[in-house]
């Protein structure tokens, strides 16, 4: 049997030193969401025909209205979901705000409920985060 593959972009995007995080929806287009209320970072599915980076400009412009520049990749992971018989791969860049820094972020209210600037991942100790956010920020040197 054939596996699949998904590709998966996120960005970390800095503002003022702080990291942008958004809270996932309870339901998303009219289907629970994976990781309901949960904190993220902005990103999604690199569709048919597109560059990962090209999706990663979509992404955050759909789910936070904003225009940003990609840096480099901080993290990389895949894994085999046996009951869906697809590998995901997750690629996360480090991104920063190629418009006006004071330019507003406009959450898409089908995906994301609120969002957070926050200087450490310590600010989200009593809150759910989606795993792979909490290696991501506590890492990252940019």
């Amino acid at each position: 049997m054939m596996v699949g593959n998904i590709l998966i972009v996120h960005g970390v995007i800095k503002r003022d030193n702080n990291y942008l995080v958004i809270k996932r929806t309870l339901i998303k287009r009219g289907v629970k969401n994976m990781y309901p209320c949960f904190w993220d970072i902005p990103g999604g599915t690199v569709e048919n025909g597109e560059l990962p980076r090209q999706a990663l400009h979509r992404e955050i412009y759909e789910e936070v209205g904003l225009r940003i520049k990609i840096g480099s990749i901080l993290h990389e992971e895949s894994n085999l979901d046996k009951d869906k018989n697809i590998i995901f791969t997750r690629l996360v860049y480090e991104c920063f705000i190629e418009s006006d820094i004071n330019d507003p972020i406009i959450l898409d209210p089908e995906e994301h409920t609120e969002y957070k600037l926050i200087s450490t991942i310590d600010e989200l100790a009593e809150e759910d985060v989606v795993p792979y956010v909490y290696q991501i920020i506590a890492k990252n040197t940019f």
